[in-house]
């Protein structure tokens, strides 16, 4: 079975808990998580081994200056998902 490919929208509150959820499906794969902050919050998602992404390059820079590892832009995320979920 094809794994479906999932980009969350914002990794505050509510997408921590569904990306979480999304990497207990079987038939679901995190395609990465999307956001514009660089705080304690993305670099928790750091740690869970997720692909991180920024809304654009200017919040890339700003996530790469606070030392988050950053895999692209949402429009990257966007051309490997099949669905997007917006948190």
């Amino acid at each position: 079975m094809k794994k479906i490919k999932v980009a969350i929208n914002g990794y505050g509150v509510i997408g921590k808990r569904v990306a979480d959820a999304v990497v207990l499906q079987d038939d679901m794969e995190l395609a990465g998580v999307c956001d514009v902050i660089t705080d304690w919050r993305i670099k928790m998602a750091e740690d869970k081994k997720y692909p991180v992404f920024a809304f654009d390059e200017t919040f890339q820079n700003n996530m790469k200056n606070a030392g988050v590892k950053v895999e692209g832009t949402l429009t990257r995320l966007l051309e490997t998902a099949d669905i997007i979920i917006d948190c």
